[in-house]
């Protein structure tokens, strides 16, 4: 299942944020959580078989925020699996953009991606090509939407058929979405200001919309889907320098439909956990 997501990532003074639209082709689409000792995370989806498979955007215990969006589809590993490896085993980016590059090195190929990771300490991006990787680290806020900025890919994804790039759209409305986000994070600081990023629209809410609506003008072009889900997670740190980690949640569009807020505990026990994944929206 290819996402036409768009991203993005900030980290101020004590705190952070990590924002994913999941822009689906799929009605009623429903998110699956995974919730653990270590993750807190919703399952990626295999579109081969459209069975859940690794994670698409998720926290781990070590405060580490992690989300993808699709750049072009191919028979290789749905990079869903990796993002769950980089959630189980990785503490930052260093370790996140070494997860890659070790898989990389093996000989596994994956399905072209960014991968947006956030913590305290710092923000970036993890670029995923065709058995190649690339990252970007900024000190305040990254964005990302259905291209890559630091590979050499644009003549590929411009040649792509609609097929390989799915709900991600043609290249200047993905190239659209990211630059909205960029100018709307400059002055973001709190999380209604990341809300109102993930709910803009577009004149056509359609594939350069960050909040797309399936009855947008597509232009023509198949695959316009809808957003499907906004997450947004938030990482604040409290009295003694602990870590207090939200999970935002919006089903279907977010400029119409209210966010749930659910703290993440990750001493929680497993019937709380339980309760927990069963009442995800």
């Amino acid at each position: 299942m290819s996402d036409g997501c768009t991203l993005g990532a900030k980290k101020m003074s004590g705190r952070f944020y990590l924002f994913k639209n999941r822009d689906l082709t799929y009605s009623d689409f429903r998110s699956n959580l995974v919730f653990d000792e270590r993750i807190f995370a919703v399952t990626g989806v295999d579109i081969a078989t459209g069975t859940p498979i690794g994670v698409s955007v998720g926290v781990n215990s070590s405060g580490l925020a992690v989300c993808s969006s699709t750049v072009l589809i191919n028979n290789d590993v749905p990079y869903d699996l990796l993002l769950e490896q980089i959630l189980r085993e990785a503490d930052d980016l260093d370790s996140s953009a070494n997860i890659v590059q070790a898989q990389l090195d093996a000989g596994s190929r994956y399905q072209w991606c960014n991968l947006v990771v956030a913590s305290l300490e710092e923000v970036g991006v993890i670029e995923i090509g065709d058995g190649i990787s690339a990252v970007e680290r900024d000190e305040v806020f990254v964005t990302r939407a259905n291209h890559h900025l630091k590979l050499d890919t644009t003549d590929r994804i411009q040649s792509a058929t609609s097929e390989e790039r799915e709900a991600g759209g043609p290249l200047d409305t993905s190239q659209h979405r990211r630059q909205t986000a960029s100018k709307m994070i400059v002055d973001a600081a709190a999380l209604t200001d990341f809300i109102s990023i993930v709910s803009s629209h577009s004149s056509s809410k359609g594939f350069d919309s960050i909040c797309r609506h399936k009855d947008a003008v597509s232009g023509g072009v198949p695959y316009l889907g809808e957003t499907s889900y906004s997450y947004i997670i938030e990482g604040l740190v409290l009295g003694e320098g602990s870590l207090n980690l939200t999970f935002h949640v919006s089903r279907s569009n977010p400029c119409s439909n209210p966010f749930k807020s659910i703290p993440v505990d990750f001493d929680s026990n497993a019937d709380t956990m339980q309760q927990i994944m069963e009442s995800f929206p």
